[in-house]
């Protein structure tokens, strides 16, 4: 019986095949029959199963082969592909916002020294021009929110390390999706988070580590002024 509550046929059956690859191990090149197959057991029309196979191989999961002894074929995703998926996944995991921050916090560490060894002076004018914007929209969390990850995802890209950029980036739009509101200013204080920032920024800028680790100790984010999709965490 396929999961339709909230999402399409297709996608219902694709995370159920999906399922059965993980929960049976099944190995790289197992055969899982053919489109027919799948429709006659599923009882799904043939465009979901096209559909649904489309999902797949997009996922880097299955792969389809024409002709006699073809079909349907178990793939080994690239680890890329593993690692995206095992994060965007977390939504069906029920995975807290404060564990993402807490992860993304300690690959801070990394974010920052990359940004402070690696940087041009065109980096630090455009993390000094989104510090600008924060103190234009201190006034309105929710804009100030997003403005800070904006320059939390600047800062990343200064960073040659393409599996750091892809890790950190795949997390924040976790958070970013997961966030449904700021709490009031009394709690959120962007008047210190943004001079909290600026500091950072300083520190990166004057390519002095101590200096980095100092601002870092400062900054340690916190969930305690977002608002989860759904109400609070607990």
């Amino acid at each position: 019986m396929l999961d339709e509550s909230r999402i399409s046929r297709a996608e219902a059956l694709a995370r159920q095949i999906e399922q059965e690859i993980q929960r049976q191990s099944l190995p790289d090149g197992w055969r899982l029959g053919t489109k027919g197959d799948v429709r006659d057991r599923f009882g799904v029309a043939l465009g979901t199963v096209n559909e649904a196979l489309r999902l797949l191989e997009d996922r880097g999961l299955v792969t389809t082969r024409p002709g006699p002894g073809g079909g349907l074929f178990v793939a080994s995703p690239s680890p890329h592909l593993r690692l995206s998926h095992l994060i965007l996944g977390f939504n069906q995991e029920g995975a807290a916002v404060a564990d993402c921050l807490s992860v993304r916090s300690a690959l801070e560490v990394i974010v920052a020294d990359d940004a402070r060894r690696h940087h041009t002076d065109a980096d630090i004018a455009d993390l000094r021009e989104i510090l600008r914007h924060m103190a234009e929209v201190a006034d309105s969390p929710s804009e100030f929110l997003e403005t800070n990850w904006a320059l939390h995802r600047r800062m990343t890209a200064i960073s040659p390390n393409a599996v750091l950029r892809a890790v950190y980036g795949t997390l924040m739009d976790f958070i970013e999706r997961n966030v449904e509101d700021v709490t009031p200013d009394e709690v959120f204080q962007s008047k210190r988070n943004l001079r909290v920032h600026e500091r950072l920024v300083d520190a990166i800028a004057s390519g002095d580590a101590d200096r980095v680790t100092r601002a870092l100790r400062q900054h340690a984010p916190s969930a305690d002024w977002m608002t989860p999709i759904g109400g609070s965490e607990g």
